[in-house]
């Protein structure tokens, strides 16, 4: 990496964001830290001796001068229907390479809507470089390349742990909207709690609702694949928010319930804690079906969600500063291998 590479951490006073600057700091990275509230993000700079920057992106003269001086962007600033868009933008006008967390699949198309106009620009556009979708990206195309011509991807994910206050607000925006999934290569809405399976993780088979998730966007881009599914065990908050979505779609998906319920939201602890991070695992299956009727399996074991994340997200940010990666939009398996998450601390591939 160039020693005068800049690069900045959007969104870094939140819990995620938090996380990731703290490892950035760890590491011996000086990033700028920025946000839109300026007291937030000096207390955090100041901690870390840090630079950092406060503005809205929606503030298009700010976010600009503020582009202009860095190479990298790293956005941790979710709800990302609110803020993708001016940032992508944005960076592809300051020739600013783009990197986030998110596991909204509106970004994801978003940013390969745009792949085009970022390539001429010389600018990468690399959306969920968290465990939104990393894991399930690498697994995704490491169980594909087993195959020789694979035709349908279902992902299982189990153990992620409890949500921070953002994932959280995110997931309530999707109330209300139903179930995403990939069929002869069109995103397809079908009605919340539809899509249903009984999978064995290796603890015995158990009850699994779709959801969407972002691989029903990166998986077709990264494998190919036209016919993607995303499971998460039928239970806790899925289980009840699906519920939900299918008896009361309509009215949860109205501004009145959506605020009530990002206010209830802003009474939760910010995020699970240290120790709750350190005792959570998380385990991934992707099943993958070729032309021939052959069906392949891998597993993935990886640490909590939010630990991953901010180790992730700088290592992304670190690997395209220093060079991998093409321009335009990419998933996190195409822009560094299916391998790249092997890199991770606990993170192992099992080929069933």
């Amino acid at each position: 990496m160039a020693t005068d590479a800049k690069w900045m951490i959007y969104g870094a006073t939140g819990y995620t964001g938090k996380l990731i600057a703290a490892k950035a700091f760890e590491l011996g990275q000086k990033p700028t830290l920025a946000g839109r509230n300026p007291d937030k993000v000096r207390t955090l700079a100041e901690k870390l001796d840090l630079p950092w920057a406060a503005f809205s992106v929606d503030d298009t003269d700010a976010l600009a001068a503020v582009l202009k001086e860095q190479d990298l962007v790293l956005s941790v600033a979710g709800p990302f229907s609110a803020t993708a868009e001016q940032m992508m933008e944005a960076c592809i006008e300051a020739k600013t390479h783009y990197l986030d967390v998110t596991g909204e699949i509106a970004v994801f198309e978003l940013a390969a809507s745009l792949s085009e106009k970022a390539k001429a620009a010389g600018v990468t556009l690399l959306p969920g470089v968290g465990f939104d979708v990393v894991p399930s990206d690498c697994l995704a195309a490491h169980t594909a390349s087993r195959a020789s011509a694979p035709q349908s991807l279902v992902i299982a994910i189990k153990g992620l742990g409890g949500p921070s206050q953002g994932t959280a607000k995110t997931a309530v925006e999707s109330l209300g909207n139903g179930t995403m999934a990939r069929k002869k290569g069109s995103i397809t809405t079908f009605p919340a709690g539809k899509l249903k399976r009984t999978i064995d993780l290796g603890a015995g088979p158990e009850p699994f609702l779709a959801v969407s998730w972002g691989d029903v966007s990166t998986a077709f881009y990264s494998t190919g694949i036209k016919d993607i599914e995303v499971y998460f065990p039928n239970e806790g908050p899925i289980k009840s928010m699906t519920t939900m979505s299918r008896f009361f779609g309509p009215v949860m998906g109205s501004t009145m319930v959506q605020n009530f319920l990002k206010k209830q939201i802003d009474k939760m602890p910010a995020g699970p804690t240290d120790a709750d991070r350190e005792r959570d695992t998380s385990l991934l299956l992707a099943e993958v079906t070729d032309a021939d009727g052959t069906v392949y399996r891998s597993k993935l074991a990886a640490p909590n969600g939010y630990t991953l994340t901010a180790e992730s997200a700088v290592k992304c940010a670190l690997l395209k500063l220093n060079g991998e990666g093409d321009a335009g939009f990419q998933t996190p398996s195409l822009a560094f291998g299916a391998d790249f998450v092997l890199q991770l601390e606990g993170c192992a591939f099992e080929d069933l």
